[in-house]
């Protein structure tokens, strides 16, 4: 088997990063022959105290005859293989990282690196196609969030409009609202978008936006009363006096 290290990796990096990078290899390919550094010296005919200098890491320019006398006594070989294209070499830093921690791992573990990396490479395009082909539809989100805890102010005019995908809003949500606070945990958190359809009354058991004296809650309507999901949040009983508004019903949550 052949070990590549394309001459284009020389623009990129150091002649020494490049040794380095062999030098990893040269130490995942011993570990897993179960040579021991003896035999290794003897394969090669590279001196002993040099091949425990080199998996030391003690030599940090070692001679390019000495690495490649060591991976052939490992039954590789090592070849620089001609740059092809300039152009190709010029690499991000985040793609140059990606390359180094690819050539440290084991020949398995390079194969089940890039098993995954199709498999993620699939799953995006094949998301971003659904995207492409999915309608979307505008509602207007409010950026004053109905409070899963205190209240917030509701009744306003700020609110901007959003696309959402056809397939996953509700036909009859008219509007969206973003919720704050964790009353309503675990089903709603904080920053949760929820699609409301409009409605002056509430069945038992319906999640709902509800305004009390001008503030904006989302709760569940059971009991005659606004419950909270979060047991440490008491039920809210608006008394005689209080100025209650059902704005809509919680559809659901967008995802």
């Amino acid at each position: 088997m052949i070990i590549f290290i394309e001459i284009s990796t020389i623009i990129l990096y150091n002649k020494t990063e490049v040794k380095t990078m062999i030098t990893e290899k040269i130490k995942t390919l011993k570990k897993q022959s179960k040579m021991t550094a003896h035999e290794l010296s003897e394969k090669s005919g590279i001196p002993l105290p040099t091949i425990h200098k080199l998996l030391s890491g003690e030599t940090r320019n070692p001679k390019y005859e000495t690495l490649k006398a060591v991976v052939t006594a490992l039954d590789y070989q090592l070849e620089l293989a001609p740059q092809q294209n300039r152009e190709q070499a010029r690499y991000s830093e985040a793609e140059i990282r990606m390359m180094t921690l690819y050539r440290q791992l084991s020949t398995d573990g390079q194969a089940l690196l890039y098993e995954n990396l199709a498999q993620l490479l699939h799953y995006e395009k094949d998301r971003n196609l659904k995207k492409a082909a999915e309608p979307l539809r505008e509602l207007p989100l409010y950026l004053l969030p109905a409070s899963a805890g205190i209240g917030s102010y509701l009744d306003s005019d700020q609110y901007e409009f959003r696309s959402f995908s056809s397939g996953t809003t509700p036909v009859a949500a008219k509007y969206a609202v973003r919720v704050s606070g964790d009353s309503m945990e675990p089903a709603f958190y904080n920053g949760d978008i929820v699609f409301v359809e409009p409605a002056a009354h509430l069945e038992e058991g319906d999640v709902g936006i509800i305004v009390i004296n001008s503030e904006g809650y989302i709760k569940q309507f059971r009991d005659q009363q606004f419950i909270s999901f979060n047991p440490k949040y008491p039920p809210i009983l608006p008394n005689e006096y209080d100025a209650v508004r059902i704005a809509g019903r919680v559809l659901s949550k967008y995802n």
